[in-house]
């Protein structure tokens, strides 16, 4: 807590005054990313109307994700303290699940004879596996995380149109 009261050029007792430890601290940072994100989903979903126009918007979304991890270190640190904290972790894991929800609750009209189950554990795990492909791109060698976001990004369509197709047999 000193060296980041040091950092930030506050007095030790201000920073107190607004977090009792360190984990306060991580914990308001991940609610905040969380927030962020969410908006930024919520925002390029928002005038979607059939699931290439869903696609593109997820896509678009992730790619920006995909960006962040690659440019801003403070994304990647908040992610190394996720995985240590059982706490986090959860709240990981919630957020997650939410913003599956919302992603089915978008692309369910489209694929009204999809398992809202399936498809919001479908939207679960292309939204978790885009979060681990940012985090993965970032520790390989450059030249092979330039690779991973188109390669995520096919895998993501084949699953909705494996959806789409069922939807239509």
């Amino acid at each position: 807590m000193t060296e980041i009261a040091h950092r930030a050029n506050v007095v030790i007792g201000s920073l107190y005054q607004y977090f009792s430890d360190k984990s306060a601290i991580n914990k308001a940072l991940l609610i905040e990313h969380n927030a962020d994100m969410r908006l930024m989903l919520h925002t390029y979903l928002s005038k979607v109307s059939d699931i290439d126009d869903f696609l593109e918007a997820v896509e678009i979304s992730f790619e920006h994700y995909f960006d962040l991890h690659q440019k801003d270190p403070l994304i990647n640190c908040i992610w190394s303290v996720v995985q240590t904290d059982a706490d986090l972790q959860a709240m990981d894991i919630e957020d997650t699940l939410q913003n599956a929800r919302y992603l089915q609750s978008v692309c369910g009209p489209m694929l009204s004879h999809i398992n809202a189950d399936r498809l919001t554990a479908t939207c679960a795990l292309g939204i978790h596996l885009a979060l681990s492909t940012g985090r993965f791109a970032r520790a390989i060698p450059a030249n092979l995380g330039k690779q991973t976001l188109p390669i995520f990004k096919g895998m993501l369509r084949e699953a909705f149109y494996a959806l789409k197709v069922e939807c239509n047999s």
